[in-house]
């Protein structure tokens, strides 16, 4: 189905929805008011996770959620510099006054996670370790990508190449094994096919960050054996009680003479909303300390103090479109992104005859449709249905730099095109006594196509198709059980290309077909009023790409020649949580060690030979096992200073060959200090590694190192609106160091110091 079919069809599916809202039930309101000891909290936060609502409290601290279906509902305020609050409320057709009095607290803002279980939870009430950064946690985080930004989470790294194709890395393990994902759903993007593609998605347009480490298959599928980072951009507006929000952020950063911006305005009436939105992204190449780096293939030194190639400009264009009533909400979004970056290496030079430069560039283009409805259900079995989909329309091409007669050319080499449909239907059942739970269907679709001087594989349609059920039972009041169960349908088809260059993509027509049930255990128990233990158990399954099937061409962005393994089985994991927290009154703590062991572990090996003067890269399996933990600590020394701790460690094992996996991270440490009113904030951070000399095939050993940063804000409130302004610096000393995840560690180190300013305007 074309793109324009698929637009049709969604904005038929949303009139149907506007010429249905006149038979809407009439339906209750949920308002009230957020104060602290008798002081409104304008800009607080509010949400009722459940039906997908949540808006900001105006100038006296209101707020008010119209059409509420009847039922109960869970509503969760958090506010910078205030203890997280929530309360249930019984709906029964009338309108529910509430009111919420905050504690300020100086300990870490407890966040919503919305993506770990059906029903959002607070990240220290879920089976497994969960993590979440709100959009002013997010924006004000150190780093450029998105990716970076979490980089400061326990158990969460970031694996760079220049700064737009920067990925996460969840306890060792990213590309095919950690699935990222945008409100819930797959982007339809290529990026885990090379450390060079990009995630298709502008950082200043995040609203929230989930981060869930370990094994998630259970809600989201394949691809998921390292855990799930799921990104929330708001396509589809939420309705709010003023007739005019939104968001406003601008910033600028020294460290790649970049400037960005974004903005959100959404426009609402009693039961409708339209959205639009916009952001653009101009960075230049990015500093390093000044000095004389080595490359490592040709030992030719350059006198540098930028990387190479590592520009990046974004653009970014989004509509949508809400109306709820009595029944439930629905919403359809349409957002358009395109990026142009860079992919650094050596760089053009006047020796071209012995050192041709590796850099390249990318370009990148995403058109998405997204659909979000949430329906109430007057059912003895079904308390409320979810349906959300999208529509990616993906497309890619790489340019290497590459040496001709007339010095450097800049001739396209690979191009890509993706059309992509992912859908999930969700029926959450009515409470049977002690039981409660959610059963899904799932599907994802791709249609890949690959042309160019060097395709890196045939063309190809992907179809997943999946069912499962995810159950609660509460035997008391202090325990809570988990179980879940999904079945997958993963087939491979490829398509003969008479097109294509390379004569094997030609006539290749070949299928894989992999099937599975995977499963999850978890418990809670609450030891004490402060004192929470969890622990999950899971099986985790994931079909190999079609690119680790059938790879075959020179990747230009990242100078290999891959080949695909055709005998490639599936990988299945299992992997063992525990957690110990605890929320104190001034102190909070979480211990989480872990083990996943992952059978056919499939990863890319340099076979020492080369094709065309490129070295060949070759996708293999073995059996891995990795375990480790992460550590935290806060505590608040006064009402508005906190200091947190933080540490995570993996020890990754080929356990067939008896010897490190490569590019794992090494013990990693945080050390910040904060002080948070109501309107003034500072922040000192010491972050640092180990050395890392548990190496694989393939790595080079990193030295330990420490960077200092430190930020400064102000908060204040005008007419009703929140205005957000931060400055920071990172990396203070400049210091020189390498991070071991870094593609291009043996020749450049990270970035030099640089301030960033950033300006956020809530309405």
């Amino acid at each position: 189905m074309s793109f324009r079919r698929f637009i049709e069809f969604f904005v038929a599916l949303a009139l149907v929805a506007v010429s249905l809202h006149p038979t809407f039930a009439t339906a209750q309101t949920i308002r009230g008011t957020v104060t602290s000891g008798g002081t409104a909290i304008v800009g607080a936060n509010v949400r009722i996770p459940d039906f997908d609502r949540a808006q900001r409290t105006g100038s006296g601290g209101e707020f008010a959620f119209t059409d509420m279906p009847a039922g109960t509902h869970t509503l969760f305020v958090t506010a910078r510099g205030y203890a997280l609050a929530s309360k249930s409320v019984v709906s029964n057709g009338a309108s529910i006054t509430i009111t919420f009095d905050l504690k300020p607290s100086a300990l870490p803002l407890k966040e919503i996670v919305v993506s770990a279980t059906p029903v959002a939870r607070s990240t220290d009430d879920q089976y497994q370790a969960t993590a979440s950064k709100s959009l002013l946690d997010f924006q004000n985080s150190g780093g450029m990508s998105f990716a970076e930004r979490i980089a400061d989470l326990p158990g969460v790294a970031a694996r760079s190449n220049g700064s737009a194709p920067a990925r996460p890395i969840l306890r060792g393990l990213g590309d095919n094994e950690v699935l990222v994902l945008e409100n819930g759903l797959r982007m339809g993007d290529i990026a885990t096919y090379d450390p060079a593609h990009a995630t298709p998605l502008m950082a200043m347009g995040i609203a929230q960050v989930d981060v869930v480490r370990g094994p998630a298959t259970i809600l989201y599928g394949p691809s998921t054996i390292g855990g799930i980072v799921n990104v929330m951009t708001e396509i589809v507006p939420t309705i709010s009680s003023r007739p005019v929000s939104g968001t406003v952020s601008l910033e600028g950063n020294s460290v790649n003479d970049g400037y960005t911006g974004h903005f959100r305005n959404v426009f609402s009436n009693r039961n409708q909303a339209f959205s639009i939105s916009g952001g653009l992204l101009r960075a230049g190449e990015t500093r390093i300390p000044s000095g004389l780096y080595i490359d490592p293939g040709s030992e030719k030194a350059f006198t540098l103090d930028r990387m190479p190639q590592t520009f990046d400009q974004s653009n970014e264009a989004g509509l949508g479109y809400t109306v709820q009533g009595g029944l439930g909400t629905f919403g359809i979004g349409a957002k358009y992104f395109d990026a142009n970056y860079g992919i650094p290496g050596v760089p053009p030079n006047p020796d071209f005859a012995h050192v041709p430069p590796t850099t390249s560039r990318i370009s990148q283009q995403r058109r998405t449709i997204e659909t979000r409805s949430v329906f109430s259900v007057a059912s003895a079995f079904i308390r409320q249905l979810k349906l959300d989909a999208n529509y990616n329309d993906y497309t890619h091409s790489e340019f290497p730099t590459a040496q001709d007669v007339s010095g450097v050319s800049d001739t396209q080499a690979n191009h890509f095109h993706k059309r992509a449909f992912n859908a999930v239907l969700e029926l959450q059942q009515q409470p049977i006594g002690k039981w409660q739970g959610t059963l899904g269907l799932w599907t994802n679709i791709e249609n890949l196509t690959i042309a160019g001087d060097e395709p890196l594989g045939p063309n190809s349609v992907t179809t997943g198709v999946a069912a499962y059920a995810f159950e609660e039972y509460l035997p008391s009041a202090t325990t809570r059980l988990q179980a879940g169960v999904r079945f997958d349908y993963n087939k491979i088809q490829t398509n003969p290309f008479a097109q294509s260059t390379d004569p094997v993509f030609q006539t290749l027509n070949v299928s894989r077909l992999h099937n599975a049930f995977t499963a999850s255990l978890g418990a809670i128990r609450q030891f004490t009023p402060e004192v929470t233990g969890s622990v999950n158990l899971a099986r985790s399954f994931r079909a190999p790409t079609v690119q680790e099937l059938f790879a075959n061409g020179l990747d230009a962005a990242s100078g290999t020649f891959s080949i695909g393994t055709a005998s490639l089985g599936p990988e299945t994991g299992f992997g063992v949580d525990a957690s110990l927290k605890g929320t104190f009154e001034h102190a909070t703590f979480e211990l989480s060690p872990y083990v996943n062991y992952i059978n056919n572990y499939i990863f890319g090996f340099l076979r020492g030979d080369t094709i065309d003067d490129f070295p060949v890269r070759q996708f293999a399996s073995t059996n891995a096992r990795l375990m480790g933990f992460e550590a935290s600590a806060a505590l608040a020394a006064t009402s508005t200073i906190n200091i947190r701790a933080s540490a995570d460690y993996v020890n990754a094992q080929d356990t067939k060959l008896n010897e490190p996996l490569p590019f794992i991270p090494p013990l990693r440490a945080l050390v910040r200090a904060t002080f948070q009113d109501s309107r003034w904030m500072g922040l000192l951070e010491l972050r640092g590694a180990a050395s890392q000399t548990r190496l694989g095939e393939g790595d080079t050993p990193t030295g330990a190192y420490t960077v200092m940063n430190l930020g400064a804000g102000v908060r204040f409130v005008r007419q009703g609106m929140v205005h957000n302004l931060s400055i920071r610096c990172d990396n203070l000393f400049n210091t020189v160091y390498r991070d071991n995840l870094s593609v291009v560690k043996d020749f450049l180190p990270q970035p030099a110091r640089g301030f960033r300013v950033n300006y956020q305007l809530l309405y």
